[in-house]
């Protein structure tokens, strides 16, 4: 029967050692020990090592390969922009509400943001907000002073832009950070719950 290989290089004595130090300073209980273990991965993989390739969904658009344009990302940003428009301007119309643009350019936003940076996702956020002026807030096709619905709805697409890619740059971190507060907010078992 053959018998599968770690991908990972074999512990020389030295390397024993240091897991042995780290072992004696865990916590006694073994869940606890358990979750030291967890953030300290968390710790090595974000933080102390080298970024290895990531996936494409993960690059920011200045990470991308060399010579990187911006020619195809602008195109992107616009194209998805001026599909999306039609359909909400259309529901706007429908529905008689404006909020009900929300749903569809904050995510536009946010995913351009993600996907190609930042800046194109503000981008969105800047045109949505003159498409705005000009195809739902009558009178058609003038612009006109933006009113504070209006810098609501911008500051919400900005917000997104600006906000979700850190989020997803720190997601990792803010998972560790956020199941170790659960596990210390949790009574430990066996103990008698309060009042």
């Amino acid at each position: 029967m053959k018998t599968l290989m770690s991908s990972r290089p074999r512990s020389s004595e030295a390397n024993r050692h240091l897991a042995l130090q780290l072992a004696i300073q865990l916590p006694d209980s073994t869940d606890d020990a358990r979750q030291v273990v967890d953030e300290l991965a968390v710790l090595l993989e974000s933080y102390m090592t080298q970024p290895g390739p990531r996936p494409l969904w993960e690059r920011q658009v200045m990470a991308l390969d060399p010579p990187y344009q911006a020619g195809p990302a602008l195109f992107w940003t616009v194209a998805l922009f001026l599909l999306t428009m039609p359909i909400v301007t259309a529901l706007v119309a429908l529905v008689g509400v404006q909020a009900v643009e929300i749903p569809f350019m904050v995510p536009l936003a946010a995913g351009c943001s993600i996907v190609f940076g930042r800046r194109y996702g503000v981008l969105v956020g800047a045109l949505a907000a003159l498409a705005h002026n000009l195809l739902i807030v009558p009178p058609a096709l003038e612009l006109s002073m933006p009113t504070a619905l209006e810098l609501v709805f911008g500051g919400c697409y900005a917000g997104a832009a600006i906000i979700v890619p850190t989020i997803a740059k720190y997601a990792a971190a803010l998972r560790a950070a956020a199941m170790s507060a659960c596990v210390r907010l949790a009574p430990a078992s066996g103990s008698p719950s309060p009042g």
